[in-house]
């Protein structure tokens, strides 16, 4: 990309723009195959956070970019020292060339629905059923539930209805560990997007008791071993000597 020219726009659902809020563009730069962007996210109401996305202008700023990671999407928070990854090269192709204009858009979050029950550090066991539940959102809500480590998503489940309830069953084949949290979303609304809190998994029967219980069945195929082997037969003993 030959040149990156930088436009700055922040507008909130109220269809005003306030100098209360601003995005503070600090730094735009290449590294290597992706384009980063340093960011301050102001409002005065410091407990309030944006949806914030990248627009560019090869589409005339109508659809958000999908490759990029950092502080970008949905509920992020009011603060100072924001970046943003674009992966340019896997957005627009090898043999994209042109001039890019940027631009990087707010909107005051308001989640859709509000999710029950899932606080920070709470364990869900694999191939066991949990339930999941919130409130809000319309009745015609057909909504995505995804599994995602960090910004990996890692398994995606059947859509399901705005009924308030679901439960939900993680793969045996997921890893153990935590930093695992549900992303909710509207099947026809992009915008319409709720994570929970992170979340750890583990396993059913924890780890410690599968060696324990291997080992002890190691120990019983042992003595079995042992006693479907016959032991050798008592010999006569020796004749007197004359």
């Amino acid at each position: 990309m030959k040149n990156i020219c930088l436009i700055l726009f922040l507008r909130t659902v109220f269809g005003y723009y306030s100098y209360a809020q601003e995005i503070q563009i600090m730094n735009v730069q290449m590294k290597g195959e992706n384009i980063e962007v340093m960011y301050n996210l102001l409002d005065e109401r410091i407990d309030r956070s944006y949806t914030v996305n990248l627009y560019i202008s090869k589409d005339n700023f109508i659809q958000p970019m999908e490759q990029v990671s950092g502080d970008v999407g949905v509920d992020i928070p009011v603060g100072n020292n924001k970046k943003l990854i674009w992966h340019a090269k896997n957005e627009l192709g090898a043999d994209f060339e042109g001039d890019i204009s940027l631009e990087l858009k707010g909107n005051y979050y308001v989640p859709f629905i509000t999710i029950d029950g899932i606080t920070e550090g709470r364990e869900f066991e694999r191939g066991k059923e949990h339930d999941v539940i919130w409130s809000g959102g319309r009745g015609d809500n057909i909504l995505n539930f995804e599994l995602y480590r960090g910004e990996d998503l890692i398994v995606s489940f059947e859509e399901r209805p705005n009924n308030g309830n679901t439960s939900i069953q993680i793969p045996v084949k997921v890893k153990p560990g935590d930093n695992y949290r549900f992303r909710i979303s509207d099947k026809r609304n992009r915008d319409d997007v709720v994570y929970t809190d992170y979340f750890i998994i583990k396993r059913k029967i924890p780890l410690s008791l599968q060696l324990v219980s291997t080992a002890v069945i190691g120990v019983g195929a042992g003595f079995l071993i042992q006693f479907l082997i016959p032991e050798p037969p008592i010999s006569d003993p020796p004749l007197p000597s004359r």
